[in-house]
């Protein structure tokens, strides 16, 4: 089973905040989940490390309770919002980070990634330091073993950086945000 992420945007203006009219990319990225809000954190399906943990952003800090009237309204009557109207941020790790707090995350620290490949390709990193195209966080499979390697974390959150560039024109970092929660 996997986890999704769902998220809005909104902007402060005129002394409160609005929801932004903008579209948001809204796919898997677990290390992304990971830097906003410590979900799915150097951990797979069933619990399997696929990494050490990063440093969030912060933990989950709930829905803003400064929300706009209209991210509020479409919360509270999601039974009378068309389906193209309808908000809905999943059954946990409810949060907002700012446009700013997205810009000075540390995308190039280092991020130690682990995964089970086949034994050729473990060769291959051993000898080459070739980093695997593919990999599993566990498998039965005989001729597999465990590797580990560092990468940016710039390398595995494009998450992040898409939504960076779908909000960076709304405003000020400051006065900017996402509102997000994920389900599974």
């Amino acid at each position: 089973m996997g986890t999704d992420i769902h998220i809005v945007a909104e902007f402060y203006k005129d002394e409160q905040w609005h929801l932004a009219d903008v579209e948001l990319p809204e796919y898997r990225n677990y290390w992304a989940f990971a830097v906003l809000a410590d979900v799915r954190n150097g951990y797979g399906f069933a619990g399997f490390s696929t990494g050490d943990p990063i440093t969030p952003i912060s933990e989950p800090r709930g829905l803003p309770d400064d929300m706009s009237t209209e991210l509020q309204y479409k919360l509270e009557h999601a039974d009378d919002c068309d389906y193209n109207d309808w908000i809905w941020f999943g059954n946990h790790s409810f949060s907002w980070v700012t446009l700013r707090e997205l810009l000075d995350y540390d995308l190039d620290a280092p991020l130690t990634q682990r995964g089970m490949v086949d034994s050729e390709t473990a060769q291959r990193f051993r000898d080459t330091g070739q980093l695997p195209d593919s990999w599993t966080g566990f498998t039965t499979l005989p001729d597999h073993e465990r590797i580990e390697w560092q990468v940016p974390i710039r390398q595995r959150v494009s998450l992040i950086t898409d939504l960076i560039d779908a909000i960076k024109d709304l405003g000020e970092p400051d006065h900017v945000r996402i509102v997000f929660g994920f389900d599974d």
